[in-house]
Formats: structure tokens, C-alpha cells, sequence
């Protein structure tokens, strides 16, 4: 959007594990999207990384956003996530949860509330497949880490200068499919139409749920909208593809037992979301 005010042509790289959704709203507002492979090594040159870095050489008068080097990312939400949420607390927020991807919002967000109360601990939620969480820990870069998931914007293959690991008190690493159900639970019980990052913060906070205190102000950052997803985790097909729900007749061969399970997971339904 931010190009059709200012007149540019915008060109934007992503892998082939992003929703339709996203990549046909970017389409619609104008852009040129080369959808590249996900399951390649950052340094692949077809990889997203290596195609945006190739653009940014071969196109004249071109700027290369680098959102996972480039710190104004960072300033950004130093100077308007961290203010807008001690704001909003009454300066009593204790706990900060955010997904980490790029580490803008994470790491400027929580530098700023550190520097009004270093006490505030700052959570970032990993996912599995992702080599943050152990690079936080031992300081490596572990390839032995990584593998494909789901989960997107949340989580990377590479250690981003944007993730200010100082600032982060520790990570939770989470699962695909139970980020998947706590965004569909969420929308069901909140009428809170999340995405799947957001998901995934929610099933950090419910891993640590026994860890906080009644006079705790826990913040959680949702960065994504459900709309986004309607062909993936709100889509019953997509999961059932992923192994994250099953026909009832998968549980028990017998009519009966079937029916009696029918009841259960309805009520289940009606409460969660699915199964």
C-alpha cells in the first residue's frame, strides 16, 4: 500500500508455504510476487532470500527492504509497539509474548519496555523445525534443527541481526497442529479471528500458563489476521491433509461406538473448535 501512495513498483519474494490468501491480496494491490521453494537452505539460490538479494542487484534504482537485517524494522516498533503497550497497561504489564520471525517486533517492542522496567520479561515463541530457541541457549547455529512445518511467520533457518537475543528472556517452542487448534479456539470462544502465528502464542501462554502469578499483566502480541488462513487452518480439508484431524470412522469400526463418539466430539467442537 505503502508503494501505490508513493508511486514504486513493488516486487516481494516468499516460499510456496504461504497461504493463497496472502499472496493473492498482494496481487490484487499491485504487486509482482515470485513464489519460490520452501524446503531449500537460505543460502539456495532459490531460495526467497537469494532471489530478493538478486532483484535488489540486477534492478536498477532498487531498495532492498532486508527485513531481517535492515534495523529500522526494529526502531519501528521500538518507537510504537513498546510506547503503545506499557501505555495501554498502565505501565503494569509483567510478561510480553510475541512470535519471533524477522525479530522486529519481538526485539523493538522489548527493548523499549525493558529500558521503562527491566523486570518485564520478554517470551519469544519459536516453533518447531526452527533454530532460534538453540541458538538462544548455546549460542549455535544448529542445522541438525531444522526441518519443514507449517507455522508461518514464526520461527526461521537463519539467526536474523533483528532478533536481539539479549533482549529475550527465553523462548517456547511450539507445534504445528496445536497452534492450528488454539486460533480456531479462539475465534469459537473470543470471537477473536486470528491467524496462525497468533495461534501459536496462545499455545506458548497455555505451556507456561502454571508459571504466572494472579497479580501477573500477561500481554500477548497477535500478529495475524484468520483471514488469511481460509484455505488453510480454517479449512477442514487442509487439515485433515495435515494429519490434524480424523474421520470419526478412523476411531472405531462399530456403528454405535461411532455415534457415541459423535456426541463427545460435538461438544468438543462446539467448545474448541475441532478435533
Amino acid at each position: 500500500m505503502a508503494c501505490i501512495v508513493k508511486g514504486y513498483n513493488c516486487i516481494l519474494t516468499t516460499t510456496d508455504k504461504s497461504a493463497e490468501e496472502k499472496i493473492a491480496q498482494l496481487k490484487a494491490l499491485g504487486a509482482e510476487v515470485l513464489v519460490c521453494p520452501n524446503h531449500v537452505p537460505s543460502d539456495d539460490p532459490q531460495s526467497y532470500y537469494s532471489q530478493a538479494e538478486r532483484l535488489a542487484r540486477e534492478i536498477p534504482n532498487s531498495f532492498y527492504v532486508n527485513q531481517y537485517y535492515n534495523h529500522t524494522n526494529v526502531d519501528a516498533h521500538y518507537h510504537s509497539t513498546g510506547p503503545e503497550l506499557w501505555n495501554q497497561t498502565g505501565g503494569l504489564i509483567t510478561h510480553y509474548l510475541a512470535t519471533v520471525g524477522t525479530g522486529g517486533t519481538i526485539s523493538g517492542a522489548g527493548k523499549y519496555l525493558k529500558e521503562q522496567n527491566p523486570s518485564i520479561k520478554v517470551i519469544g515463541v519459536d516453533a518447531e523445525g526452527s533454530v532460534l530457541t538453540k541458538f538462544h541457549q548455546t549460542g549455535i547455529l544448529d542445522k541438525s534443527e531444522i526441518h519443514s512445518y507449517q507455522l508461518e511467520g514464526v520461527g526461521k533457518n537463519i539467526i536474523p541481526s533483528n532478533v536481539e537475543f539479549d533482549t529475550i528472556d527465553r523462548f517456547v517452542k511450539v507445534d504445528d497442529r496445536s497452534s492450528a487448534f488454539r486460533a480456531r479456539q479462539l475465534t469459537k470462544s473470543e470471537a477473536i479471528f486470528a491467524g496462525y502465528s497468533s495461534g501459536a502464542v496462545i499455545e506458548a501462554l497455555m505451556r507456561m500458563r502454571r508459571e504466572f502469578k494472579p497479580t501477573d499483566v500477561v500481554v500477548l502480541l497477535f500478529a495475524d489476521h484468520g483471514s488469511k488462513y481460509m484455505s488453510k487452518i480454517y479449512n477442514n480439508g487442509w487439515m485433515q491433509k495435515q494429519g490434524f484431524i480424523r474421520k470419526i470412522a478412523d476411531y472405531a469400526p462399530s456403528y454405535q461406538i461411532q455415534r457415541r463418539l459423535e456426541r463427545v466430539f460435538n461438544k468438543y467442537i462446539k467448545n474448541y473448535g475441532n478435533i
